[in-house]
């Protein structure tokens, strides 16, 4: 008659083996399996060292920290065994293997209270186990991303970012060098300080034209808004009020002139300079072109 496996011989959830250190003690073979991610020896290898001729023994002593390996599970750990070039006796080919783990190291002390047998509790508990939870922890640590996702695409960003700001800073001291000498024109040198500091932001200014334009003016916008009035007057008007190249009131950019491929520098002036420009504009008579509009207007 067939006998029917019974669903509890077998373990539900395969176990994690994996050969550790292929050791030894005192001239013996001792290795040592990570169980489920704990430290495990092979009872055989066990007796052998503590010169036990049937180690079979120890089981009933160490209920709680037995681990029998058959089926699959056998078959795996042989099957890693051989790939560690290790070669167990042939009797324990045929024959499950068994696992004790550290919990059994208190009991394997008292049942043999010898000097070999000491010796090799301290050889496990202050070697071979602290080395192997440090393995783990190392393995466990490397099987983690070091960064998130996003924080390794912010580190990756501020990077490239520091790149560009570095090589944006080196053309700016090679300019200010040849601005010293006097080799470069003066236009030229901030065309090329514009170049710079569209390499410390990775893209092209005029691509920024209008957040830097925002609530900022052109001198052509400037002069639109104002009766007989040309960018070029109002580029006068800007230098004469000293608001030419002030860091605080103007900004340059990069953009090409009309009907031509040259690139050509603009500037953009700050709400409290275009303030300034329009005071002095009415102060010399000029009217704007909606007051003006207006005033007509009203004569009509």
């Amino acid at each position: 008659m067939l006998r029917v496996p019974d669903p509890t011989d077998r373990p539900s959830v395969e176990r994690d083996l994996q050969v550790r250190f292929v050791g030894s003690f005192e001239g013996w073979s001792l290795i040592t399996i990570a169980c489920d991610r704990e430290p495990a020896w092979l009872l055989g290898e066990l007796g052998s060292a503590l010169g036990i001729e049937d180690p079979s023994q120890l089981l009933a002593r160490t209920p709680d920290a037995v681990v029998r390996l058959d089926g699959g599970d056998r078959r795996e750990l042989l099957d890693k065994l051989e790939r560690a070039h290790v070669v167990l006796p042939r009797e324990h080919q045929r024959q499950p293997l068994v696992l004790l783990r550290a919990a059994a190291l208190d009991a394997l002390l008292a049942c043999f209270d010898s000097a070999s047998t000491r010796r090799l509790i301290a050889h496990l508990r202050e070697r071979v186990i602290p080395e192997f939870h440090a393995y783990e922890r190392a393995g466990r640590a490397l099987e983690q991303p070091i960064l998130s996702i996003d924080a390794a695409t912010i580190a990756a960003n501020k990077l490239e970012f520091e790149r560009r700001c570095f090589e944006a800073a080196v053309l700016n001291r090679l300019l200010d060098r040849l601005g010293e000498a006097g080799l470069v024109a003066s236009d030229l040198l901030e065309a090329h300080r514009v170049v710079a500091s569209e390499i410390a932001l990775g893209g092209w200014l005029d691509d920024y034209r209008e957040q830097l334009t925002h609530g900022w003016s052109t001198p052509t916008q400037i002069a639109e808004r104002w009766c007989g009035m040309t960018s070029m007057r109002v580029g006068k008007l800007i230098a004469h009020l000293g608001l030419k190249g002030s860091r605080a009131h103007s900004r340059a950019y990069l953009s090409k002139a009309r009907g031509s491929e040259r690139t050509v520098i603009g500037h953009v002036y700050s709400p409290a300079a275009v303030t300034l420009i329009e005071r002095e504009l009415r102060s010399r008579g000029f009217c704007r072109c909606v007051d003006h509009h207006d005033s007509e207007t009203e004569t009509a």
